[in-house]
This record gives C-alpha cells, structure tokens and sequence, in this order.
C-alpha cells in the first residue's frame, strides 16, 4: 500500500507541474541610473490556481544574465482581485556594462486552461511569455528612458454580438509619443503560440471584426461571436525625435 500511495503521488507531478496560471502581463522598465535600470514584471493570473502560484519569476536581460526576482506586492503573495483573478509584481535592479539596446524578457510554463484561441482545447500546456526591448540613450542628447505604464487592467469582459472597446490608457513619463500594434502572443523569444486564432477569426464572418488605432491605442470588436475566453497581444511602441526607441508587449485576456 505504501508504494501504491508513492506511486499515485507521483503520477499527479505532471499535472501540478503543468497547472493551469497565467492570464496577462506585461514588464515595465524604469532608469535609475547612467547603466541601472528597475525592472517590474507584472502578472494577473488565476487565484485558484494555487499548485501553480509563482513567488519567483526569473527575467533574462538580453545581455547574456538571468536571474530569480521575488514577488514584492501583498506582503510577497500578491493581492487577490476576485475568486478568479490575483495581481502581482516581481521588482529588481540590474546595471549593464555598457549603453546598448536589450531585450528583456520573462517565460513561465503555464497559461490558463479554457482558452479558446491558443491551442484550443490545451491552451494551459502553452508557456506565456512578455518581453520589452529597452534602449539606453545617450545622455548628453537623449536624456533617460523610462517605458510607458499601461493604467487600465488588461483583463476585461466583452458581450456577444456587442461592440467591445478597450484602452490600454498608455503613459509615456518622459512623453515619448506611442503607437499600438496588434500581434501573436507569444510563448518564447521569436516564437509564437500554437494554434493561435485572432478573436475576430473564432466565428469568422461579417459582423466579426477587430482592430487596434495605431495612434490611440483603442482595440475595438465588432461584435464578439462565441463565448468563451480569449488572449489578445499587442505592442506599445515609445518613439523619440522620430525613432522608435521600445517596444512594450502586452498579453491580455478578454472573457
């Protein structure tokens, strides 16, 4: 009985380690320094998934490092939104050699389950990843640079056959001009998730359509079709005297 108890003990390590988590993110760059910059990688995942709760993420600096960064918000458990939804933050410093642009980023193995436009019906399986591209400019010329905070929640609920809207009410602090571009989410560095479907392709036809303004950042459906719950990305790109200088991608939900 003793082995029958191990062995079915260990026949669930790959469902727990495969449990259903993450449902949008984003990283926020901040420069506090010539070389030193704080970075915040921010979660919204799924309270009830507790077998699969993160108190430490690990952030690539696209300089060669990576390393573990301890969530900071509620007292390191985060903060519970609702029955379905919890809010956290991982903060931490890194200093570069040298001034160049990074690529920062952030993998985590699960997804949430139910997701209809990711590798539908295994979406939970899929790794969720964000990632923003940072320049360090010069400071004589360009002063510091600090990527946009995104002010509106990325989780938000939709009607069928209704027109949805939502904004991701961008703010630039060194007011830096912005664009909007929608995209693939993404489950690593230049890879895309399988099987992904824009939510304007579940229930294909006339009165589904989606779009996102590419200088307000407005995201509007035309009308959802199925019910269900969907992911959508997209990238804020920051633009200095004419170049663009970041991209920021946002994962988001939709239900």
């Amino acid at each position: 009985k003793p082995l029958r108890v191990a062995l079915f003990f260990f026949s669930l390590a790959p469902a727990l380690l495969h449990a259903t988590h993450n449902r949008a993110g984003e990283i926020h760059i901040e420069q506090i320094g010539p070389l030193t910059i704080k970075a915040t990688i921010i979660t919204w995942t799924d309270e009830r998934s507790t077998a699969a709760d993160r108190d430490t993420l690990t952030i690539c600096w696209g300089d060669g490092f990576c390393q573990p960064v301890g969530r900071v918000n509620g007292n390191g458990k985060g903060v519970k939104l609702n029955d379905s939804l919890r809010y956290n933050r991982y903060e931490t410093i890194h200093t570069y050699a040298a001034p160049a642009r990074h690529r920062i980023s952030m993998t985590d193995p699960n997804r949430i389950a139910k997701i209809i436009n990711v590798n539908p019906p295994q979406s939970e399986n899929i790794p969720f990843y964000v990632e923003t591209i940072y320049t360090f400019l010069d400071p004589q010329f360009g002063g510091t640079n600090t990527t946009p905070f995104l002010l509106q929640e990325p989780i938000d609920n939709a009607c069928i056959g209704r027109p949805f809207k939502h904004n991701p009410s961008a703010y630039d602090p060194d007011l830096d001009s912005l664009s909007y571009r929608l995209i693939e989410p993404r489950q690593g560095v230049g890879s895309v998730v399988p099987n992904y479907s824009y939510p304007n392709e579940v229930g294909p036809g006339p009165n589904n359509l989606l779009q996102m303004d590419e200088r307000t950042g407005d995201i509007l459906w035309l009308s959802p079709q199925i019910a269900g719950k969907y992911n959508l990305a997209f990238i804020v790109i920051s633009w200095r005297n004419g170049v663009p200088i970041d991209t920021t991608i946002r994962d988001m939900q939709i239900q």
